[in-house]
């Protein structure tokens, strides 16, 4: 007896979000159950280790075989470490596979959201021509060097970008708030360092951007130095600007954390979506 709908939409999201684990053999049943199970398996790729990124790439690069495909059903990259491994693509490590994350980056044509940490500020440039034309939402940091949106060649619709403890400098900052797409602009910034300040004085560039939605100074740390360090940015960001566009959240969780957690996010609201239809 055939499969009903509602079995059919609700049984692989009840499955991944119990053991994901569960679902890559489960699309080995047959075809029906392959073609809703690999769009859950592939949604969000968390990947830590160089090993794990060039396994990836090796096992789903082969040109006219139908494997090759899942590189568009990939929406949430992850690149880097997480809280609870850290991997070896820390920063200024030799050991980034940077031919194969460019060749990975170029074929996951469908991203959607693209978070790459710790990678050597002065190795972004090698790929704004693989960042997707469908990117929206782009995290990138520690020290992620110069980004200008204006550079990416497949002039993706880039919706927000998150910097994580990066120093920024005015051309960059108003390039960012200005590209056409940009709706969020986040910087995550240390309380107790210097930082938070210096992004204040920045924001006065925020006239020239209309189509900007918020501008977020994000300052993180313990809970309370990190309260005391947000209010007195937030007085002297009443001295640069009075647009209500630019707020000073605080977050008490590690920066990783922030980060790491949103890249879930997105996935548990891509299971949400499903169990809505």
């Amino acid at each position: 007896m055939p499969m009903a709908e509602e079995n059919r939409n609700t049984l692989p999201v009840e499955l991944i979000r119990k053991d994901s684990s569960l679902i890559p053999p489960l699309c080995l049943v047959c075809k029906a159950v392959n073609d809703w199970t690999l769009p859950l398996l592939y949604h969000s790729i968390k990947l830590t280790t160089s090993n794990q990124l060039s396994k990836f790439l090796s096992t789903h690069d082969i040109p006219n075989d139908p494997i090759e495909s899942r590189f568009t059903l990939v929406k949430n990259l992850y690149i880097g470490e997480e809280p609870s491994k850290q991997g070896d693509l820390s920063y200024g490590s030799t050991a980034w596979p940077l031919t194969i994350l460019s060749r990975l980056l170029w074929l996951c044509r469908s991203t959607k959201k693209l978070t790459i940490l710790n990678l050597d500020q002065n190795r972004w440039h090698t790929f704004v021509h693989a960042i997707p034309a469908s990117l929206e939402d782009l995290t990138m940091g520690p020290v992620h060097g110069p980004f200008i949106p204006q550079d990416l060649k497949q002039v993706p619709p880039l919706k927000a970008f998150t910097s994580v403890l990066t120093y920024m400098r005015d051309d960059e900052v108003q390039d960012i708030v200005c590209y056409p797409s940009m709706r969020v602009f986040r910087r995550i910034l240390d309380g107790s360092s210097m930082a938070p300040h210096w992004a204040v004085e920045q924001v006065g560039c925020i006239s020239k951007a209309p189509s900007l939605e918020r501008l977020e100074i994000v300052i993180f740390g313990r809970a309370a130095y990190t309260a005391m360090a947000a209010s007195v940015v937030r007085d002297e960001l009443k001295e640069v600007t009075k647009d209500p566009r630019v707020v000073v959240p605080e977050d008490y969780r590690p920066w990783l954390n922030i980060v790491y957690e949103e890249f879930q996010d997105f996935k548990l609201e891509y299971l949400a979506s499903l169990e809505t239809h």
